[in-house]
């Protein structure tokens, strides 16, 4: 009876056991601990290897909030440099190959664009204008453009819409600009026609819910280097997934709606600052043609194309498109 009772006992202990460690491993995998550790040490990075400290800024319309990571020392003999991300996450991952580097150069300011990260407004409007107001007005708040003057931009993909619009309406703050893999100025014909190649809805490729949405973001952006996305396993990329759409995910459906289904002005605006275009020549997203269409339409304007390189330029040349920025924006 003795022995029949240890062994009741044992297999009710070892149930417990059982049912602790099913919970535990649901919660790992449930709750995105892998993304959220990965993105505490980007944090750390940017804190220690970059010298950029995170600052949170509360606009005066009452409505808005812009997350930066900024130059943690200000040098007056450094050129401000403001970096853009687009749309596959927040800034930290889409600038962790290049931060360090462009730190040794200029004074960083890096926004969140609303409805990113740690930035949020709740504003209605969804246009590429109210992203413009909200960085220019950070930076104010940051005291990066006294004097109204003395700052570059470097921006890629949707950025490269905010940042063109950000020289069209302050002129006189933007002195160069930089524009990566970004369609400004495409037409609506070509938006569908770019978009019916990748299935045609922006929700997919822009926003991703699953896995296997988030596999075809990173196809498409990608011509090499992240090869290994069909071995990482879903529950890693629903946790990405979680981490950095799901909070504001109808506001990011609303962003890329705008931006992919609003008339274009009849013409693009020509602007006056000296811009460098920078492409790869694999890009899926926005074909090299285009890049050749903008740099015929900005006469103040040069082209660099980066060979056996796709959309994603800053993750697969991040290097070269280093060397280009700081050799263009430092140049007189």
């Amino acid at each position: 009876m003795a022995s029949m009772k240890h062994v009741h006992l044992f297999r009710r202990y070892l149930s417990i056991v059982f049912t602790l460690f099913q919970r535990l491993i649901s919660c790992f995998f449930d709750f995105p601990i892998l993304i959220k550790i990965a993105d505490s040490f980007l944090s750390l990075y940017f804190l220690v290897f970059c010298d950029l400290r995170p600052v949170t800024v509360d606009l005066d319309d009452g409505e808005t909030t812009v997350h930066f990571w900024i130059s943690g020392h200000r040098r007056i003999s450094r050129q401000n440099l403001v970096m853009l991300h687009g749309y596959g996450g927040n800034s930290k991952w889409q600038f962790v190959h290049q931060v360090s580097d462009l730190s040794k150069s200029f004074n960083l300011f890096i926004p969140d664009l609303v409805f990113f990260g740690k930035s949020y407004s709740k504003n209605r409007d969804r246009s590429v204008e109210i992203q413009a107001r909200s960085v220019v007005g950070g930076l104010k708040k940051l005291g990066c453009v006294e004097g109204g003057g003395g700052i570059s931009i470097y921006s890629i993909s949707y950025g490269g819409f905010v940042a063109y619009k950000m020289a069209e309406i302050w002129p006189a703050m933007v002195e160069k600009l930089v524009i990566v893999s970004s369609g400004v100025g495409f037409t609506q014909q070509q938006k569908t026609a770019e978009l019916k190649k990748h299935g045609g809805d922006c929700s997919k490729i822009l926003v991703p819910k699953t896995p296997m949405d988030l596999r075809l973001l990173i196809k498409i952006s990608m011509n090499t280097g992240l090869t290994f996305v069909d071995w990482v396993p879903d529950f890693v990329l629903s946790q990405f997934i979680a981490v950095m759409y799901e909070k504001n995910r109808q506001e990011l459906l609303e962003l890329a709606k705008n931006l992919l289904e609003r008339e274009e002005e009849p013409e693009l605006p020509v602007i006056s600052q000296k811009t460098l275009i920078v492409w790869g020549d694999k890009d899926k997203v926005f074909p090299l043609e285009h890049a050749y269409r903008l740099q015929r339409h900005l006469q103040s304007s040069r082209l660099e194309i980066i060979k056996e390189t796709g959309h994603a330029v800053n993750i697969e040349a991040p290097t070269t498109l280093n060397n280009f920025i700081t050799s263009f924006v430092l140049s007189a």
